[in-house]
């Protein structure tokens, strides 16, 4: 049997209603349930909460936030002053959007800070805290320079097509890599990514990127899309100071690319421009509404009737 995961999405800024974490929350859980657990065999819950005392404790939290005062005051009793006040300076530092913080709870952890596209930015995090919630998940294949050596990449599902996405329910959502995307070889009949963007194994997008460990030097390295040439994140040195996660030394490391608004472009085809998508999804809920609430009218009026 599997097991189910369950993810608490909590906005701590006014610029995100209520409405709108729902909405996305209902995206997200139709995109892992429709979309991941085909490919993956990962099972989850996904579930919007009004604060984090809501949470129930067996819940991942995923926290948006604005303003990073408030942030820090919503912090301190969940993980502690000083890692709190450590965490607001790297986000005010532009250095992180997004971390899995389990490496101050020991659980699966994700701050979020809320931009123009938030909800690409959740979907992310999301989907790669239920692939890998721990962050230290690796996997050996071939180099992606060197074909004739070996390397043990970070599992990091949507990095290497982390500009591109499609829309669930009229949201961005984040494009995903398949199990195959460390395949030996091509294969004609695979796809390697659920846009079908990525087209081969260990491609990059441009603006995306992949993380590994190498075993002659024990080293985390990473490769951005369109480069020719590795950067060095963290030497055996550095990796056997800390106790994070890999993801979390990936995420904090300024080297890393971001995704921001101008980046991220929706697969072509036809319906998928973001802005018609969401107002037809919402013109069809309003529409469904109104025949919802003329049918509970009409059953209303006929138990009246019988009484």
């Amino acid at each position: 049997m599997l097991l189910t995961d369950y993810v608490a999405l909590v906005s701590l800024t006014r610029d995100i209603s209520t409405s709108n974490l729902l909405q996305v929350a209902a995206a997200v859980q139709k995109q892992v349930t429709r979309d991941l657990t085909p490919l993956w065999g990962i099972r989850a819950n996904v579930a919007a909460f009004e604060k984090l005392a809501d949470v129930p404790n067996d819940y991942h939290p995923v926290v948006l936030f604005g303003d990073p005062a408030e942030l820090l005051g919503q912090l301190e009793f969940e993980i502690g002053n000083v890692a709190a006040a450590r965490l607001v300076e790297q986000f005010q530092a532009g250095r992180i959007a997004g971390i899995h913080a389990n490496a101050f709870t020991r659980q699966p952890f994700a701050l979020i800070q809320a931009g123009d596209d938030w909800s690409v930015a959740v979907s992310h995090e999301v989907l790669e805290m239920l692939a890998d919630p721990y962050g230290n998940r690796l996997i050996a294949a071939r180099h992606p320079l060197d074909p004739d050596e070996r390397v043990k990449y970070l599992l990091e599902i949507c990095d290497p097509c982390q500009t591109v996405g499609y829309t669930v329910n009229g949201w961005k959502m984040s494009d995903f890599y398949t199990p195959r995307y460390f395949d030996p070889v091509r294969n004609s009949a695979a796809f390697y990514s659920f846009t079908g963007a990525i087209t081969h194994p260990l491609h990059l997008l441009e603006g995306g990127y992949i993380s590994w460990i190498d075993p002659r030097d024990s080293g985390l390295y990473q490769l951005e899309g369109g480069s020719e040439e590795p950067v060095l994140l963290a030497d055996i040195t550095t990796l056997a100071r800390t106790s994070a996660p890999l993801r979390s030394v990936v995420d904090t490391n300024a080297a890393t690319p971001r995704v921001t608004a101008d980046n991220f472009t929706i697969v072509s085809g036809p319906g998928t421009d973001p802005a018609r998508s969401h107002h037809a999804v919402r013109t069809a809920s309003q529409a469904n509404a109104l025949r919802n609430a003329e049918a509970f009218l009409s059953v209303a009026a006929e138990a009246q009737a019988w009484d």
